[in-house]
């Protein structure tokens, strides 16, 4: 009986260690903060063979086994640390377009705010070429055709304009319609410019004969408007297309003679002046008007009109600058400013 209660209680002791350590062993079990085993068991001592003769109770001692195991409680899901959840759809919205959202409607609207109002700049017009256009070349009525008009007119085509020569009895404004440039020779006799018969005419034209100019109000002086026994100009304007690089006294004569030399105008306040006679800047040797200038008496001018200083007979006198600025005028009053 003795030993039967001593293996109850061994028994009592080891399940209880069982379980402890089972409890241990899974973290995952609900366990209380602190668990007590306790084994109480009365172990009454056999009797000996004295005391089974007495009938009197003998006082039971009581021994106690007790067993405590303190266990550390898992963690449950309260006391498991805190972690931040991944976000959600709702999180990633609040990421992406609320920051993304507002940075874009400071670039857009701020700089359109702030920044000052250009200009575009004026579209430059491209240059009209000779090729095909169509010259009214007016000289002298005579035959055989003055030399210088046959060179002139020659020249023109050569430029590429097809060129129409007209007598000077022949001229009345009418004539001009339908081309695209009017050349007077120096060959023309005035008498057939006089009375302002070119004022109304809106089609580019350049001018060897100084009374042309003259006519229109473009000049001051009629008559005695060739300064002879010179073979030079002054160049006062060298950046000027129509200079072609040319600048200071330029000679545009080969020699010069008391028969011919270089002619000029008196211009008004709003001619643009290319050349003059040499050391008198009031003497405007090569110069122009462009369309809507006006000329000093208050005539308007319809379309760029131009003159060129020539002599009589001065293609077999002329210079390579004289050429030059010959072509760089007709070209530049072709182009109607």
């Amino acid at each position: 009986m003795k030993r039967f209660l001593i293996l109850l209680v061994i028994a009592l002791m080891t399940l209880t260690v069982i379980a402890c350590s089972s409890s241990e062993g899974n973290p995952e079990a609900s366990v209380s903060p602190k668990v007590t085993a306790s084994a109480t068991t009365s172990i009454t001592p056999a009797p000996s063979d004295s005391s089974m003769a007495s009938t009197a109770p003998t006082p039971t001692p009581t021994p106690t086994a007790t067993s405590v195991v303190s266990v550390t409680p898992s963690p449950t899901e309260s006391s498991k640390p805190s972690v931040t959840p991944a976000s959600t759809d709702s999180s990633k919205a609040s990421a992406t377009t609320v920051p993304a959202d507002s940075p874009k409607a400071s670039v857009t609207s701020t700089p359109a705010a702030t920044q000052p109002e250009t200009k575009p700049e004026p579209t430059q017009q491209p240059e009209i070429s000779p090729k095909g256009k169509k010259v009214l070349f007016v000289g002298r009525e005579q035959v055989p055709v003055p030399a210088e008009d046959v060179v002139m007119a020659d020249r023109l085509k050569g430029m590429g304009f097809i060129v129409t020569r007209l007598g000077d009895k022949d001229f009345t404004a009418d004539e001009t319609k339908g081309y695209d440039l009017l050349y007077f020779s120096q060959t023309v006799n005035s008498k057939f410019l006089k009375g302002g018969v070119m004022k109304d005419v809106a089609i580019p034209t350049v001018y060897v004969k100084s009374h042309g100019m003259f006519y229109l109000g473009l000049s001051s002086l009629e008559e005695g408007a060739t300064v002879k026994k010179i073979k030079s100009i002054d160049i006062v304007d060298s950046k000027h297309k129509v200079a072609g690089g040319l600048s200071g006294t330029v000679d545009v004569y080969k020699e010069a003679d008391t028969g011919y030399g270089v002619s000029y105008g008196i211009v008004g306040k709003e001619a643009k002046v290319i050349a003059t006679i040499p050391g008198d800047k009031t003497k405007a040797a090569l110069y122009y008007y462009d369309k809507g200038s006006k000329a000093d008496n208050g005539y308007t001018v319809k379309a760029r009109v131009s003159f060129y200083y020539w002599s009589n007979g001065m293609q077999d006198n002329s210079t390579d600058a004289g050429w030059k600025l010959w072509d760089n005028i007709v070209l530049w009053t072709l182009q109607n400013g």
